[in-house]
Protein backbone atom coordinates (compact mmCIF):
# COMPACT_ATOMS: atom_id res chain seq x y z
CA UNK A 1 0.00 0.00 0.00
CA UNK A 2 1.07 3.22 -0.83
CA UNK A 3 1.76 6.49 0.93
CA UNK A 4 -0.87 8.02 -0.41
CA UNK A 5 -3.69 5.40 0.22
CA UNK A 6 -2.32 5.29 3.81
CA UNK A 7 -3.25 9.22 3.64
CA UNK A 8 -6.60 8.76 2.23
CA UNK A 9 -7.49 5.97 4.54
CA UNK A 10 -6.75 8.24 7.55
CA UNK A 11 -8.84 10.77 6.28
CA UNK A 12 -12.08 8.59 6.16
CA UNK A 13 -11.68 7.17 9.76
CA UNK A 14 -11.61 10.63 11.33
CA UNK A 15 -14.35 11.81 8.78
CA UNK A 16 -15.91 8.58 10.67
CA UNK A 17 -14.62 9.48 14.01
CA UNK A 18 -16.03 13.13 13.76
CA UNK A 19 -19.35 11.90 12.77
CA UNK A 20 -19.83 9.42 15.24
CA UNK A 21 -19.07 12.31 17.75
CA UNK A 22 -21.50 14.49 16.16
CA UNK A 23 -24.24 11.93 16.46
CA UNK A 24 -23.37 10.98 20.44
CA UNK A 25 -23.62 15.01 21.08
CA UNK A 26 -27.40 15.30 18.67
CA UNK A 27 -28.05 12.22 20.32
CA UNK A 28 -27.86 13.62 23.57
CA UNK A 29 -29.99 16.69 23.66
CA UNK A 30 -32.79 17.45 25.60
CA UNK A 31 -34.48 19.57 23.03
CA UNK A 32 -35.48 18.48 19.20
CA UNK A 33 -33.17 18.76 16.60
CA UNK A 34 -33.09 18.80 13.22
CA UNK A 35 -31.03 19.26 9.91
CA UNK A 36 -32.26 20.14 7.09
CA UNK A 37 -30.58 21.18 3.34
CA UNK A 38 -30.97 24.60 1.44
CA UNK A 39 -34.34 23.85 0.41
CA UNK A 40 -35.30 23.03 3.79
CA UNK A 41 -36.04 19.47 3.20
CA UNK A 42 -34.66 17.21 6.36
CA UNK A 43 -32.61 14.85 6.67
CA UNK A 44 -31.62 14.30 10.21
CA UNK A 45 -33.88 14.62 13.49
CA UNK A 46 -32.56 13.22 16.81
CA UNK A 47 -34.94 11.07 19.33
CA UNK A 48 -35.84 13.97 21.60
CA UNK A 49 -37.88 14.70 18.31
CA UNK A 50 -40.35 12.16 19.21
CA UNK A 51 -41.00 13.68 22.98
CA UNK A 52 -41.13 17.04 21.84
CA UNK A 53 -43.77 16.87 19.31
CA UNK A 54 -46.01 14.58 21.62
CA UNK A 55 -45.07 11.26 20.10
CA UNK A 56 -44.47 12.09 16.09
CA UNK A 57 -41.98 9.51 14.55
CA UNK A 58 -38.61 10.96 12.80
CA UNK A 59 -39.24 8.54 10.03
CA UNK A 60 -42.43 10.42 9.47
CA UNK A 61 -40.37 13.81 9.00
CA UNK A 62 -37.54 12.28 7.53
CA UNK A 63 -37.09 13.52 3.37
CA UNK A 64 -39.56 16.24 4.21
CA UNK A 65 -40.18 19.80 4.06
CA UNK A 66 -42.28 22.01 6.25
CA UNK A 67 -45.17 22.67 3.08
CA UNK A 68 -44.86 18.70 2.68
CA UNK A 69 -45.50 17.86 6.34
CA UNK A 70 -48.42 20.89 6.66
CA UNK A 71 -50.15 18.94 3.94
CA UNK A 72 -50.03 15.96 5.27
CA UNK A 73 -51.39 17.27 8.39
CA UNK A 74 -48.60 16.90 11.02
CA UNK A 75 -48.44 20.49 10.95
CA UNK A 76 -51.38 22.18 11.30
CA UNK A 77 -50.25 26.17 11.59
CA UNK A 78 -47.07 27.53 12.15
CA UNK A 79 -46.10 31.45 11.95
CA UNK A 80 -43.18 33.40 12.08
CA UNK A 81 -41.66 35.35 15.54
CA UNK A 82 -39.58 38.33 13.87
CA UNK A 83 -36.80 38.22 16.17
CA UNK A 84 -34.60 38.53 13.22
CA UNK A 85 -33.68 36.56 10.07
CA UNK A 86 -30.20 35.27 11.57
CA UNK A 87 -31.75 32.82 13.21
CA UNK A 88 -35.75 32.67 12.51
CA UNK A 89 -37.76 31.81 15.34
CA UNK A 90 -41.26 30.12 14.54
CA UNK A 91 -44.00 28.88 16.08
CA UNK A 92 -45.56 25.53 14.88
CA UNK A 93 -49.10 23.50 16.29
CA UNK A 94 -49.31 20.40 15.38
CA UNK A 95 -52.00 17.44 15.25
CA UNK A 96 -50.40 15.99 18.73
CA UNK A 97 -52.00 19.27 20.20
CA UNK A 98 -48.29 20.02 21.14
CA UNK A 99 -47.31 24.09 20.79
CA UNK A 100 -43.40 23.95 19.01
CA UNK A 101 -40.58 26.56 19.70
CA UNK A 102 -38.28 26.77 16.49
CA UNK A 103 -35.11 28.52 16.28
CA UNK A 104 -33.28 27.75 12.73
CA UNK A 105 -29.89 29.26 11.88
CA UNK A 106 -27.73 28.49 8.77
CA UNK A 107 -24.12 26.17 9.57
CA UNK A 108 -21.33 27.34 7.09
CA UNK A 109 -17.67 25.76 6.69
CA UNK A 110 -14.48 27.42 7.46
CA UNK A 111 -14.48 28.86 3.98
CA UNK A 112 -18.18 30.55 4.55
CA UNK A 113 -20.19 27.69 2.25
CA UNK A 114 -23.24 26.78 3.11
CA UNK A 115 -23.85 23.78 4.67
CA UNK A 116 -26.88 22.83 6.38
CA UNK A 117 -29.50 24.22 8.84
CA UNK A 118 -29.48 23.61 12.35
CA UNK A 119 -32.95 23.64 14.22
CA UNK A 120 -33.54 23.41 17.58
CA UNK A 121 -37.36 22.64 18.88
CA UNK A 122 -39.10 23.21 21.94
CA UNK A 123 -42.38 22.43 23.54
CA UNK A 124 -44.12 25.67 23.78
CA UNK A 125 -46.38 23.80 26.46
CA UNK A 126 -43.93 23.11 28.94
CA UNK A 127 -42.23 26.72 28.23
CA UNK A 128 -46.05 28.60 28.74
CA UNK A 129 -45.94 26.33 31.72
CA UNK A 130 -42.77 27.36 33.26
CA UNK A 131 -43.79 30.86 32.37
CA UNK A 132 -46.58 30.51 34.01
CA UNK A 133 -45.67 29.46 37.54
CA UNK A 134 -42.30 32.26 37.24
CA UNK A 135 -45.05 35.07 36.67
CA UNK A 136 -46.89 32.89 39.35
CA UNK A 137 -43.61 33.20 41.92
CA UNK A 138 -43.46 37.11 41.23
CA UNK A 139 -47.08 37.59 41.65
CA UNK A 140 -46.45 35.62 45.31
CA UNK A 141 -42.97 37.45 45.49
CA UNK A 142 -44.97 40.99 45.06
CA UNK A 143 -47.81 39.98 47.96
CA UNK A 144 -44.87 39.52 50.24
CA UNK A 145 -43.44 42.48 49.76
CA UNK A 146 -46.47 44.37 49.74
CA UNK A 147 -47.24 42.51 52.78
CA UNK A 148 -43.84 43.43 54.21
CA UNK A 149 -44.28 47.07 53.45
CA UNK A 150 -47.54 47.32 55.40
CA UNK A 151 -46.17 45.74 58.21
CA UNK A 152 -43.23 48.17 58.47
CA UNK A 153 -45.55 50.79 57.66
CA UNK A 154 -47.60 49.68 60.94
CA UNK A 155 -44.61 49.62 62.92
CA UNK A 156 -44.06 53.35 62.43
CA UNK A 157 -47.00 54.40 62.58
CA UNK A 158 -47.01 53.50 66.78
CA UNK A 159 -46.32 55.63 69.22
CA UNK A 160 -43.12 55.83 70.45
CA UNK A 161 -42.06 52.76 68.75
CA UNK A 162 -38.06 53.21 67.47
CA UNK A 163 -37.21 50.06 65.73
CA UNK A 164 -33.29 50.14 64.40
CA UNK A 165 -31.99 46.64 64.95
CA UNK A 166 -32.78 43.69 62.34
CA UNK A 167 -33.86 41.62 65.64
CA UNK A 168 -36.01 44.39 66.36
CA UNK A 169 -37.69 45.05 63.01
CA UNK A 170 -37.94 40.57 63.17
CA UNK A 171 -39.92 40.69 66.72
CA UNK A 172 -42.55 43.43 65.31
CA UNK A 173 -43.27 42.19 62.08
CA UNK A 174 -44.08 39.07 64.07
CA UNK A 175 -45.99 40.65 66.37
CA UNK A 176 -48.22 42.28 63.83
CA UNK A 177 -48.77 39.09 62.21
CA UNK A 178 -49.70 37.79 65.15
CA UNK A 179 -52.14 40.18 66.32
CA UNK A 180 -54.60 39.17 62.97
CA UNK A 181 -55.85 36.42 65.52
CA UNK A 182 -56.64 36.00 69.35
CA UNK A 183 -53.58 33.53 70.37
CA UNK A 184 -51.93 33.88 73.53
CA UNK A 185 -48.88 35.65 73.81
CA UNK A 186 -45.38 35.34 76.08
CA UNK A 187 -43.55 37.94 75.80
CA UNK A 188 -40.07 37.14 77.40
CA UNK A 189 -37.45 39.13 77.94
CA UNK A 190 -35.49 41.20 80.44
CA UNK A 191 -36.69 44.23 82.74
CA UNK A 192 -36.99 47.27 80.85
CA UNK A 193 -36.47 45.79 77.44
CA UNK A 194 -39.87 47.11 76.21
CA UNK A 195 -42.21 43.73 76.38
CA UNK A 196 -44.91 46.76 77.29
CA UNK A 197 -44.33 48.49 73.70
CA UNK A 198 -45.21 45.12 72.03
CA UNK A 199 -47.84 43.91 73.99
CA UNK A 200 -49.37 47.35 72.75
CA UNK A 201 -48.19 47.08 69.16
CA UNK A 202 -50.04 43.94 69.39
CA UNK A 203 -53.42 44.98 70.26
CA UNK A 204 -52.85 48.47 68.03
CA UNK A 205 -52.56 46.57 65.00
CA UNK A 206 -55.47 43.96 65.41
CA UNK A 207 -59.15 43.98 65.26
CA UNK A 208 -59.59 44.57 68.75
CA UNK A 209 -57.14 47.65 68.47
CA UNK A 210 -60.99 49.77 69.11
CA UNK A 211 -60.84 48.09 72.18
CA UNK A 212 -59.77 48.57 75.97
CA UNK A 213 -55.79 48.17 76.56
CA UNK A 214 -55.91 46.90 80.05
CA UNK A 215 -52.61 46.56 82.00
CA UNK A 216 -52.13 44.72 85.63
CA UNK A 217 -48.59 44.69 86.80
CA UNK A 218 -49.07 41.41 89.04
CA UNK A 219 -45.64 41.74 90.89
CA UNK A 220 -46.89 45.56 92.25
CA UNK A 221 -49.85 44.44 93.54
CA UNK A 222 -49.85 42.60 97.08
CA UNK A 223 -50.74 39.48 96.96
CA UNK A 224 -53.66 39.70 99.36
CA UNK A 225 -55.22 41.93 96.93
CA UNK A 226 -54.21 40.58 93.18
CA UNK A 227 -57.40 38.19 92.95
CA UNK A 228 -59.66 41.13 93.43
CA UNK A 229 -57.95 43.72 91.59
CA UNK A 230 -58.08 40.97 88.82
CA UNK A 231 -61.65 39.39 89.05
CA UNK A 232 -63.25 42.16 90.86
CA UNK A 233 -64.89 41.93 94.15
CA UNK A 234 -69.09 41.81 95.08
CA UNK A 235 -70.39 43.85 98.24
CA UNK A 236 -69.50 42.85 101.26
CA UNK A 237 -66.63 40.40 100.09
CA UNK A 238 -64.21 40.68 102.57
CA UNK A 239 -63.49 43.32 105.26
CA UNK A 240 -62.65 46.46 103.50
CA UNK A 241 -64.30 45.98 100.47
CA UNK A 242 -67.06 48.89 99.07
CA UNK A 243 -69.97 49.10 99.03
CA UNK A 244 -71.09 48.79 95.32
CA UNK A 245 -68.27 46.19 94.91
CA UNK A 246 -65.55 46.87 92.31
CA UNK A 247 -65.31 45.48 88.58
CA UNK A 248 -61.94 43.47 87.88
CA UNK A 249 -59.32 44.43 85.62
CA UNK A 250 -60.08 41.30 82.91
CA UNK A 251 -63.60 42.86 83.04
CA UNK A 252 -62.49 46.08 82.17
CA UNK A 253 -60.70 44.37 79.09
CA UNK A 254 -63.93 43.02 77.56
CA UNK A 255 -63.47 43.56 73.72
CA UNK A 256 -59.89 44.16 74.32
CA UNK A 257 -56.56 43.07 75.31
CA UNK A 258 -55.45 42.62 79.01
CA UNK A 259 -51.46 42.36 79.43
CA UNK A 260 -50.50 40.26 82.77
CA UNK A 261 -47.06 41.76 82.98
CA UNK A 262 -44.56 39.57 85.79
CA UNK A 263 -47.07 37.12 85.29
CA UNK A 264 -44.12 34.65 87.20
CA UNK A 265 -45.38 36.37 90.68
CA UNK A 266 -48.60 35.02 90.75
CA UNK A 267 -49.42 33.23 93.92
CA UNK A 268 -50.96 29.34 93.32
CA UNK A 269 -53.96 30.89 94.46
CA UNK A 270 -54.66 33.18 91.30
CA UNK A 271 -52.59 30.89 89.03
CA UNK A 272 -55.62 27.97 89.70
CA UNK A 273 -58.12 30.87 89.27
CA UNK A 274 -55.97 32.22 86.16
CA UNK A 275 -56.24 29.31 84.41
CA UNK A 276 -59.83 28.41 84.56
CA UNK A 277 -60.42 32.09 83.17
CA UNK A 278 -58.15 31.72 80.15
CA UNK A 279 -59.46 28.14 79.22
CA UNK A 280 -63.44 28.92 79.66
CA UNK A 281 -63.66 32.78 79.28
CA UNK A 282 -65.64 33.05 82.82
CA UNK A 283 -64.49 34.76 85.52
CA UNK A 284 -66.40 35.15 89.39
CA UNK A 285 -65.83 37.85 91.45
CA UNK A 286 -64.28 37.47 94.56
CA UNK A 287 -67.95 36.63 96.77
CA UNK A 288 -69.79 35.80 93.83
CA UNK A 289 -70.73 32.12 92.32
CA UNK A 290 -72.33 34.22 88.91
CA UNK A 291 -70.34 33.46 86.15
CA UNK A 292 -69.34 36.58 83.90
CA UNK A 293 -68.55 35.72 80.09
CA UNK A 294 -65.76 37.50 78.49
CA UNK A 295 -64.10 38.05 75.18
CA UNK A 296 -60.63 39.16 76.05
CA UNK A 297 -57.33 38.80 74.51
CA UNK A 298 -54.49 37.46 76.79
CA UNK A 299 -50.91 38.61 76.74
CA UNK A 300 -48.15 37.85 79.63
CA UNK A 301 -45.09 38.97 79.99
CA UNK A 302 -42.09 38.38 81.99
CA UNK A 303 -38.61 38.82 83.12
CA UNK A 304 -38.46 35.54 84.53
CA UNK A 305 -37.62 31.71 82.78
CA UNK A 306 -40.73 30.54 83.39
CA UNK A 307 -39.66 27.14 81.81
CA UNK A 308 -37.35 26.41 84.89
CA UNK A 309 -39.85 27.42 87.03
CA UNK A 310 -42.34 25.16 86.03
CA UNK A 311 -39.38 22.38 86.69
CA UNK A 312 -39.09 23.64 90.08
CA UNK A 313 -43.22 23.85 90.36
CA UNK A 314 -43.05 27.52 91.14
CA UNK A 315 -45.68 27.80 88.17
CA UNK A 316 -48.22 25.84 87.04
CA UNK A 317 -47.10 23.37 83.96
CA UNK A 318 -50.68 23.56 82.33
CA UNK A 319 -51.06 27.97 82.81
CA UNK A 320 -47.59 28.34 81.17
CA UNK A 321 -48.53 26.01 77.88
CA UNK A 322 -52.31 28.50 78.05
CA UNK A 323 -50.15 30.93 77.68
CA UNK A 324 -46.92 30.50 75.88
CA UNK A 325 -49.26 29.52 72.50
CA UNK A 326 -46.82 31.94 70.44
CA UNK A 327 -43.91 32.87 72.42
CA UNK A 328 -42.12 36.32 71.92
CA UNK A 329 -38.08 37.00 73.66
CA UNK A 330 -36.93 41.14 73.38
CA UNK A 331 -33.09 40.44 73.90
CA UNK A 332 -31.36 42.75 76.08
CA UNK A 333 -30.28 46.31 74.43
CA UNK A 334 -26.92 45.31 74.66
CA UNK A 335 -27.17 42.80 72.23
CA UNK A 336 -29.00 45.37 69.72
CA UNK A 337 -25.76 48.39 70.21
CA UNK A 338 -27.31 49.78 66.83
CA UNK A 339 -30.25 50.67 68.16
CA UNK A 340 -28.76 52.61 71.53
CA UNK A 341 -28.21 55.86 70.14
CA UNK A 342 -31.49 56.30 67.94
CA UNK A 343 -33.54 55.52 71.14
CA UNK A 344 -31.27 57.84 73.01
CA UNK A 345 -31.95 60.86 70.37
CA UNK A 346 -35.87 59.43 70.70
CA UNK A 347 -36.01 59.80 74.74
CA UNK A 348 -33.77 63.06 74.21
CA UNK A 349 -35.93 64.63 71.83
CA UNK A 350 -39.09 63.79 74.03
CA UNK A 351 -38.04 65.11 77.21
CA UNK A 352 -36.36 68.40 75.17
CA UNK A 353 -39.91 68.88 74.61
CA UNK A 354 -41.09 67.97 77.72
CA UNK A 355 -39.20 70.16 80.15
CA UNK A 356 -38.55 73.12 77.17
CA UNK A 357 -35.05 72.72 76.87
CA UNK A 358 -32.88 72.14 73.57
CA UNK A 359 -30.21 69.87 74.49
CA UNK A 360 -28.09 67.41 72.40
CA UNK A 361 -25.45 64.87 73.13
CA UNK A 362 -21.87 65.45 72.37
CA UNK A 363 -20.21 62.42 70.21
CA UNK A 364 -18.52 61.36 73.45
CA UNK A 365 -21.98 60.17 75.12
CA UNK A 366 -22.16 58.06 72.15
CA UNK A 367 -19.43 56.67 72.47
CA UNK A 368 -20.05 55.67 76.30
CA UNK A 369 -23.78 54.95 75.42
CA UNK A 370 -22.67 52.25 72.82
CA UNK A 371 -19.70 50.46 75.01
CA UNK A 372 -22.08 50.65 78.18
CA UNK A 373 -24.15 47.03 78.68
CA UNK A 374 -27.38 48.60 80.29
CA UNK A 375 -28.20 46.16 82.32
CA UNK A 376 -31.17 48.28 82.76
CA UNK A 377 -31.74 47.92 79.30
CA UNK A 378 -34.22 50.90 78.01
CA UNK A 379 -35.71 51.74 80.62
CA UNK A 380 -31.82 52.28 81.99
CA UNK A 381 -31.54 54.63 78.96
CA UNK A 382 -34.49 56.30 79.34
CA UNK A 383 -34.18 57.10 82.41
CA UNK A 384 -30.38 58.71 82.22
CA UNK A 385 -31.54 60.72 79.30
CA UNK A 386 -34.40 62.62 81.51
CA UNK A 387 -31.70 62.67 84.33
CA UNK A 388 -29.09 64.13 82.08
CA UNK A 389 -31.73 66.81 80.44
CA UNK A 390 -33.11 67.64 84.43
CA UNK A 391 -29.59 68.30 85.98
CA UNK A 392 -27.40 69.30 83.32
CA UNK A 393 -26.71 73.32 82.81
CA UNK A 394 -25.19 72.88 79.63
CA UNK A 395 -27.31 72.41 76.06
CA UNK A 396 -24.20 69.71 75.24
CA UNK A 397 -24.14 67.10 77.32
CA UNK A 398 -21.06 65.80 77.58
CA UNK A 399 -19.38 63.01 80.08
CA UNK A 400 -19.28 64.95 82.63
CA UNK A 401 -22.82 64.48 83.61
CA UNK A 402 -22.44 60.90 82.90
CA UNK A 403 -22.54 58.17 86.38
CA UNK A 404 -19.36 56.60 86.57
CA UNK A 405 -20.45 53.33 85.46
CA UNK A 406 -21.64 55.00 82.05
CA UNK A 407 -18.71 56.79 81.57
CA UNK A 408 -16.16 53.78 82.53
CA UNK A 409 -13.86 56.30 84.17
CA UNK A 410 -13.50 59.28 81.74
CA UNK A 411 -14.73 62.04 84.76
CA UNK A 412 -16.60 61.54 87.25
CA UNK A 413 -14.89 60.23 90.80
CA UNK A 414 -18.80 59.56 92.17
CA UNK A 415 -22.02 58.18 91.26
CA UNK A 416 -23.00 62.42 90.07
CA UNK A 417 -20.06 63.59 88.50
CA UNK A 418 -18.04 66.60 89.89
CA UNK A 419 -19.56 69.18 87.34
CA UNK A 420 -23.10 68.03 89.19
CA UNK A 421 -21.65 68.44 92.82
CA UNK A 422 -20.47 72.19 91.91
CA UNK A 423 -23.60 73.35 90.18
CA UNK A 424 -25.46 75.63 92.39
CA UNK A 425 -28.87 75.24 89.96
CA UNK A 426 -29.63 72.16 91.28
CA UNK A 427 -32.86 72.29 94.41
CA UNK A 428 -32.73 69.94 97.05
CA UNK A 429 -35.91 68.83 96.04
CA UNK A 430 -34.02 68.07 92.71
CA UNK A 431 -31.18 66.31 94.02
CA UNK A 432 -33.67 64.08 96.31
CA UNK A 433 -35.59 62.86 93.48
CA UNK A 434 -32.58 61.89 90.92
CA UNK A 435 -31.05 60.09 93.99
CA UNK A 436 -34.31 58.08 94.51
CA UNK A 437 -34.99 57.50 90.91
CA UNK A 438 -31.71 56.02 90.37
CA UNK A 439 -31.75 53.67 93.46
CA UNK A 440 -35.22 52.50 92.26
CA UNK A 441 -34.38 52.21 88.55
CA UNK A 442 -31.01 50.02 90.30
CA UNK A 443 -33.25 48.09 92.13
CA UNK A 444 -35.90 47.23 89.53
CA UNK A 445 -33.18 46.42 87.20
CA UNK A 446 -30.99 44.01 89.29
CA UNK A 447 -34.20 42.38 91.16
CA UNK A 448 -37.09 42.30 88.45
CA UNK A 449 -39.95 43.00 90.51
CA UNK A 450 -41.28 45.53 92.43
CA UNK A 451 -41.76 43.53 95.79
CA UNK A 452 -38.52 42.33 95.34
CA UNK A 453 -36.65 45.67 94.79
CA UNK A 454 -38.67 47.68 98.18
CA UNK A 455 -36.98 43.97 100.10
CA UNK A 456 -33.53 44.98 98.75
CA UNK A 457 -33.94 49.06 99.40
CA UNK A 458 -35.50 48.31 102.94
CA UNK A 459 -38.55 50.04 102.04
CA UNK A 460 -42.46 48.85 102.46
CA UNK A 461 -44.07 47.76 98.46
CA UNK A 462 -46.03 50.55 99.21
CA UNK A 463 -43.58 52.66 99.57
CA UNK A 464 -41.78 51.75 96.28
CA UNK A 465 -45.56 52.15 94.37
CA UNK A 466 -45.85 55.57 95.83
CA UNK A 467 -42.24 56.58 94.80
CA UNK A 468 -42.67 55.62 91.59
CA UNK A 469 -45.77 57.23 90.90
CA UNK A 470 -44.66 60.67 91.87
CA UNK A 471 -41.47 59.95 89.76
CA UNK A 472 -42.94 59.34 86.67
CA UNK A 473 -41.72 56.03 86.66
CA UNK A 474 -43.04 52.57 85.27
CA UNK A 475 -41.81 49.29 85.59
CA UNK A 476 -41.98 47.72 82.00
Amino acid sequence: MNKGNVIHITEVDEVRRLKKELDVIIESCYDGIILSDREGRIFRANQSMERVSGGIKVADLLGKTALELEKEGIILSQSKIILGKDPLTLKQNIRTGVELFITSKPAYDDRGRFLFYVATIRDMTELSRLRQEVEETKDQSFRYYQELLQLRGQILEQDEMVVISRKMKDICERAIRVAQTDTNVLISGPSGSGKEMIAKLIHNSSPRKSGPFVQINCGAIPETLLESELFGYEKGAFTGAGRQGKIGLMEMADLGTILLDEIGDLSPLVQVKLLRAIQEQVIYRVGSTTPIKLNVRIIAATNKNLEKMVEENLFREDLYYRLNVIPIHIPPLRERREAIVPLALHFLKSFNQKHGTDKSLSPEVCACFEEYDWPGNVRELENLIERMVVISDEKVLTPYWLPRNVSSGQAPRSDMSPKQECTAEISLKQARESAERDAICRALSLHGSIRKAAKSLGVDHSTVVRKMKSLGLEHK
